[in-house]
This record gives structure tokens, C-alpha cells and sequence, in this order.
């Protein structure tokens, strides 16, 4: 019944954010909310009232970050199209997520594709990730820090150790 609860309000959700209730609109509605069913886990997992306000901090963290990055790289890139003089160093870089968790993985994945400059290619099956990027040394300097600060905002975010 909670799952079903659930359902209902996701739909709803959508319904309110596309503000089409048609036929077609609400029956792929119904394919998405179930997808996104699909992928959520079947047994709820339980927050520590004590987790959330360090779980709250991090995500609010974890959001800046993300906005600062895409800000940053849109300059860069905005000064590498405005001086085509500037030498480019691209390439490709591997980044260990050092995630265990999936989700972890994908956000760190978005939160680097998300920076203009840089671009997630591929992940292997040990969860490397190669990422082309405008500027190597630049990337091979940053990246590596901030993933593992990014790491840690998402251990916290999810209910890990900090």
C-alpha cells in the first residue's frame, strides 16, 4: 500500500510539473513513475534523525559545488572560444569514483559531464571513469581533489560514515 501511495504521489508530481493532463501525458506518466518504481529499492531503508542534518548540510554542499563547477567551466570555456590562441592541452583522464555505491558512481559521473570542458566517455567494469577533458593538466590537478570531496559530501548525503 505505501508503494502504491508512493506511486500516486510521483505521478501527481509529474502531472504538476508538466501541466499537460492529457491522455497521452498521463499514460507516459504512468511509464515513467513506474520506471522510476523500478529503480527504487523494495524494502525502505532507515534515516537516523541524527543523520539528516549532516546529510542536509552535505547535499546543500554537494549542490553548490556543482553550480560553482558549471560557472567555472563555462568561463573556461567561454575564454578557450574568445582566445583561440590559448594552447589546448585535451586528452583523456582516468578517475577512480572510489564509490561502492551506485548512485554515488552516477553523481559523480553528472557532477563531472555537468562542467563545461570536461566530458564523462566511458566507465569501465571496476567503475574507472575516463573523462575527456579540454585542459588534462588542469582536470588531472582538480578532478582527483574534488572527487574526493565529492565523495565524502555523498557518503553523507546517503547515510555513510563522513
Amino acid at each position: 500500500m505505501n508503494r502504491f501511495i508512493l506511486f500516486v504521489k510521483i505521478l501527481l508530481v509529474y502531472l504538476a510539473l508538466s501541466t499537460n493532463i492529457s491522455v497521452y501525458n498521463i499514460s507516459f506518466g504512468v511509464v515513467v513513475t513506474l520506471g522510476i518504481m523500478a529503480l527504487m529499492p523494495k524494502r525502505p531503508q532507515s534515516i537516523q534523525a541524527t543523520d539528516f542534518p549532516k546529510g542536509f548540510k552535505a547535499l546543500v554542499l554537494y549542490l553548490i559545488l556543482m553550480v560553482k563547477n558549471t560557472l567555472a567551466g563555462g568561463f573556461q570555456v567561454a575564454r578557450i572560444v574568445l582566445d583561440p590562441s590559448m594552447p589546448l592541452k585535451a586528452g583523456v583522464v582516468a578517475v577512480d569514483p572510489d564509490s561502492d555505491h551506485e548512485l554515488g558512481q552516477a553523481l559523480s559521473a553528472h557532477a563531472i559531464s555537468l562542467s563545461p570542458g570536461e566530458l564523462l566517455v566511458e566507465t569501465d567494469a571496476e567503475g574507472i571513469m575516463y573523462i575527456h577533458s579540454l585542459d588534462v593538466a588542469q582536470t588531472e590537478k582538480v578532478t582527483r581533489e574534488e572527487q574526493k570531496y565529492r565523495r565524502r559530501l555523498l557518503q553523507l548525503i546517503f547515510g555513510g560514515e563522513g
